[in-house]
């Protein structure tokens, strides 16, 4: 009998990663190599595909993403159009020599990476997947987008991530149900809405009463390099809350480029002596400590796919407020959302839950048990339907077909 041919899985990503001189690949973010350990019980490889800099030691607080069974593809680093440009030539003979490569492509999307390698793709015939994270019509709205000049971009994005949704095999939305309604699957065999945020047990805090007439305990958790999250919002927010009475401290649980701007921020508007900055944390067990000693969690987003601080705020059994993008709409009553961008309406409803102290046991009980529904246990059997969707509908194995040279 003929041995099995191996399944891959080509992850291509929009994320840039740091490679230390002894070939270990970096990342604060996913997909880091306890992400993928999922995907490698349905794939035998995974090769993640994404702009790489090389720097000559790990920085702090960051994951591994290679190991046994993931390898990288480096793709050449740029930041912004002009970088893009001057390395166009560079980048464009990786990624004809990526086309040839065996097993199943997923690109997750929005990814300028994503929409080039899809456009040789689909010139050969290779079948692909996608895995749309966040709506690209918020996230390059201007004043949003991590390049100052990408906003001019947002029809690009917005009409190639619909595009790849309407020609993928295979579609998945981590974000929320409107971006689904704008970017259709079409032609898809199989699309889903499975979250990449799984949530281990000890998530899970005890629920504890929160007494009125105390001051409020205020958390937001991101980093603070891009503030797309809306911190300057929330301390914009909060000062209007104080001249109105309100007693509170802000903790923003995280650190980043804009921690000083922030601070300024928050002096200049009378409340720099109740905004704290945790600086850099650890780890999920560091995260927790802060949102267990915390009355709410706001989280005013300008764009956003489905964050996890917020599922983790909910799992600890916090209140939260948030803006209408991405997947919160979809994860908190209506009563606790705002419009993004909007400073008097978010103080209107940071009063407003001030003001309403029985309600916080409800609003904590109904998180926590909406936030069950991202548990480990119950997520994981999902996600791993999506990677064998993508297994089973996209793979091209080396023996299977003969791939033409990419143009």
């Amino acid at each position: 009998m003929p041995a099995k041919n191996p399944s891959v899985l080509n992850l291509v990503v929009d994320q840039r990663f740091l490679q230390s001189p002894d070939g270990s690949v970096w990342s604060h973010t996913p997909p880091t190599y306890d992400f993928l350990q999922l995907a490698l019980t349905v794939f035998d490889k995974v090769r993640v595909i994404g702009r790489t800099a090389p720097v000559s030691a790990a920085p702090p607080n960051v994951r591994l993403v290679n190991g046994p069974g993931v390898e990288l593809i480096a793709i050449p680093s740029y930041v912004g159009p002009f970088q893009y440009l001057r390395r166009h030539s560079s980048i464009s003979e990786v990624l004809s020599g990526i086309t040839q490569l065996d097993g199943a492509f997923l690109l997750r999307i929005p990814s300028q990476t994503g929409f080039l390698l899809a456009s040789r793709l689909e010139r050969i015939g290779r079948p692909y997947a996608v895995e749309i994270l966040t709506d690209p019509h918020d996230f390059f709205a201007p004043g949003v987008s991590p390049h100052g000049l990408a906003y001019l971009f947002r029809p690009y994005f917005c009409r190639r991530s619909r595009e790849l949704c309407s020609r993928a095999r295979v579609t998945n939305y981590v974000t929320g149900s409107s971006t689904r309604e704008a970017n259709p699957p079409s032609s898809a065999i199989w699309s889903g809405s499975i979250s990449d945020v799984d949530l281990p047990s000890e998530a899970f805090l005890p629920l504890r009463s929160r007494p009125a007439g105390s001051r409020l305990e205020i958390i937001s958790v991101g980093f603070l390099d891009l503030l797309y999250k809306g911190q300057d919002l929330l301390i914009r927010s909060l000062a209007k809350c104080r001249q109105q009475g309100l007693d509170f401290n802000l903790t923003f649980a995280g650190d980043g480029e804009s921690r000083t701007r922030l601070l300024e921020l928050a002096a200049a508007t009378g409340i720099g002596d109740r905004v704290h900055i945790t600086g850099a944390l650890g780890g999920a067990e560091q995260v927790r400590s802060w949102l267990a000693r915390s009355d709410l969690f706001v989280l005013p987003s300008r764009a956003e796919g489905i964050p996890r601080a917020l599922l983790e705020a909910m799992a600890a059994g916090l209140p939260a407020i948030c803006s209408n993008v991405g997947a919160m709409p979809d994860l908190l009553p209506p009563r606790w959302i705002v419009p993004a961008n909007s400073a008097d309406l978010l103080s209107l409803k940071l009063m407003e839950f001030a003001s309403a102290p029985e309600l916080w046991p409800e609003m904590s009980a109904r998180n926590q048990a909406a936030a069950r529904g991202f548990e480990r246990s119950v997520l994981q059997p999902q996600r791993k339907q999506f990677y064998e969707a993508v297994r089973d509908n996209v793979s091209v194995h080396p023996f299977e077909q003969e791939l033409p040279n990419a143009a």
